[in-house]
């Protein structure tokens, strides 16, 4: 009897997945941040984004020399589910992303980020910050993107290396307890 259930469930399952999209190919929307973030429209699922949503990222992550970190393309992602069901910057939808560890590199200018890779003498410091274009997307959407000070100075970045776009926070732990009291939730991006 439990592998009848089982494999009901199963076949259940299947159809539910064939008939949100019968032809197998997802079909990926930008509403807010373009080339980042793709979302499918599932107008019909439960627990669809709330107005007045406040989330907090915490990305600790670095990404492999030369691509985007992928905690940013998740900040585009929940940005772009949010903007989608209307329920986005416009309907209270608030945002804040915090670096640190591996990930406080990403915070740095261009110049700051060559100095600071491992490249530096190979590539005669040309490395760019392949980040710097999506946390400035992100950035004019309304996300507010803080790196942790007590990380630039383990990393012995100076605050001066910082791009416009990130404010400098004493700690990220201070970030983490100050907007979680706001009524923030919780996302870990390690």
């Amino acid at each position: 009897m439990n592998m009848l259930r089982w494999m009901a469930a199963v076949m259940l399952l299947g159809t539910t997945a064939y008939a949100a999209d019968p032809t197998g190919d997802a079909k990926y929307e930008h509403p807010v941040i373009k080339d980042h973030g793709g979302i499918v429209v599932l107008s019909d699922a439960a627990h669809q984004p709330l107005k007045n949503s406040k989330v907090l990222l915490d990305i600790t992550s670095d990404s492999k020399s030369g691509s985007v970190i992928k905690g940013f393309d998740r900040a585009a992602l929940i940005l772009n589910q949010y903007a989608q069901a209307t329920a986005g910057t416009d309907n209270g939808f608030k945002m804040a992303i915090i670096l640190h560890g591996p990930a406080t590199k990403a915070a740095l200018s261009h110049e700051a980020y060559a100095k600071h890779t491992n490249s530096y003498l190979r590539d005669k410091g040309k490395a760019k910050n392949p980040n710097l274009e999506l946390m400035s997307q992100l950035k004019k959407a309304g996300v507010e993107i803080y790196v942790c000070g007590q990380a630039l100075a383990h990393h012995s970045y100076a605050s001066g290396d910082v791009v416009p776009e990130v404010k400098v926070a004493v700690s990220a732990a201070t970030v983490n307890i100050n907007l979680q009291m706001d009524g923030y939730a919780y996302i870990p991006f390690k």
